[in-house]
């Protein structure tokens, strides 16, 4: 469980940085520069955060992503599994309507005009003005309210924009049967106790992922608590696939 300890401490940094990180990640601020023909430091953030997914799979979202920290943070007040299947699609229409924002946005400001990493972030820091504080407490506050009205991470299952763009390039190293960071399984191992299921953040049904010998997911954030719980080392982590499997958006098992 060492890998989780260490994991967890990640989160609780990442948790302090919101101040300065926050505006950083903001999709509001990049139609807010796209309208101006600028890009920022957030929309940077969006092609990076793809880049490594096809690379790592959702690891920013299992060891870095603040508010997938402050939805952990409350498993102790709601550890309620999530119901997947269509709700998981809900980020989809999130992100392609904030896609077609940009996009129109941008059209209107006459294109890509400059770059600018610092546009909306006086000084370098998220929190500089009684507005962004505002804008603080009521992303801060939604994320709480969620988690403890639902369960397990929410915003990161249902209504992340950040998460299909991640999952875009994870699916893409998948298909291209490109060395990527994923989970791997010998079923024959497996004693059913479940642990794996339980421990879940996402709430995935990974013991029938293991049954199934398929464990591609895209809501699987590779943050390796079901590898660390299993008692007979079913599951591992892998850059090489022993086996090919494919992951179909909103089908995968809960």
């Amino acid at each position: 469980m060492k890998r989780q300890n260490v994991r967890k401490a990640l989160l609780v940094i990442f948790i302090l940085s919101l101040p300065i990180t926050m505006f950083y990640l903001s999709p509001v601020l990049t139609l807010q520069g796209a309208a101006r023909g600028i890009v920022t430091s957030s929309l940077l953030f969006v092609g990076l955060s793809a880049l490594l997914a096809f690379f790592a799979g959702r690891i920013f979202c299992g060891w870095i992503c603040p508010g997938g920290a402050v939805q952990e943070a409350l498993f102790s007040a709601n550890d309620r599994r999530l119901k997947g299947g269509r709700y998981d699609l809900i980020k989809y229409g999130i992100a392609a309507l904030w896609l077609a924002a940009l996009v129109i946005l941008f059209i209107r400001a006459g294109g890509i005009l400059s770059v600018d990493p610092l546009f909306g972030i006086p000084g370098g820091l998220s929190l500089g003005t009684p507005l962004s504080y505002m804008m603080f407490y009521i992303a801060m506050g939604g994320m709480v309210f969620l988690s403890l009205a639902l369960g397990r991470r929410p915003f990161c299952r249902y209504g992340c924009l950040l998460a299909p763009f991640m999952i875009a390039g994870k699916t893409a190293a998948g298909k291209l049967r490109l060395p990527h960071l994923h989970l791997e399984a010998e079923s024959e191992k497996c004693i059913d106790c479940r642990l794996c299921t339980k421990n879940c953040p996402m709430s995935l049904d990974v013991n029938r992922m293991v049954r199934d010998e398929n464990m591609a997911s895209p809501e699987c954030i590779s943050c390796g608590a079901c590898v660390d719980v299993c008692p007979k080392k079913v599951l591992s982590f892998a850059f090489f696939s022993r086996k090919k499997t494919e992951e179909k958006p909103g089908e995968n098992p809960n």
